[in-house]
């Protein structure tokens, strides 16, 4: 073993440094104190929506609701109106983006984007040189698997050359 460098001046023990709370002294108290601390947060959530709710219920009635303001309903029905505005208008706004969306789709699976004759004399090239390369296609099929020897799999730069070849950039 090393001696210990120079610039090692102080040193710290693990247990200084690491809190491992589960092998504390008090483990036995804490899911208490966790109980505790998820019962008040439930409490601090819910509770506004229970007031807000048994004052909306008891409208016409102040002596029973939690609060009985008229500015406080009159606050509630505006803020209502306005979110049910805004979820209007989300709601018809990406209605027409979808519909325009789909409009475009079926425009463009009208329009054909390539040459269909091209597209079929690239293929039977395609076709052809792959059976000059790894035989028919029918004996292909009866195969387990096909041994490429080295520099013989299908090299793109060739494919092109055919293409060039016959006209067919």
């Amino acid at each position: 073993m090393t001696d210990k460098p120079a610039y090692i001046v102080h040193e710290v023990n693990e247990k200084d440094v690491t809190v491992d709370w589960f092998f504390t002294r008090w483990r036995s108290l804490r899911p208490v104190g966790q109980l505790i601390v998820v019962l008040i947060s439930w409490f601090f959530a819910l509770a506004p929506i229970v007031i807000t709710a048994s004052s909306l219920y008891y409208e016409g009635d102040p002596d029973r609701g939690w609060w009985g303001y008229h500015e406080g309903f009159v606050i509630w029905k505006i803020t209502v109106a306005f979110l049910a505005l805004i979820l209007v208008f989300y709601l018809v706004f990406f209605l027409v983006l979808h519909l325009v969306d789909r409009a475009q789709a079926k425009k463009r699976a009208r329009i054909t984007t390539y040459d269909e004759e091209r597209l079929a004399k690239r293929l039977e090239i395609a076709e052809d040189w792959y059976e000059e390369k790894f035989g028919p296609e029918a004996l292909r099929h009866e195969r387990r698997a096909i041994r490429i020897e080295g520099h013989g799999d299908i090299e793109t730069y060739e494919l092109r050359s055919r293409y060039r070849d016959h006209g067919v950039d």
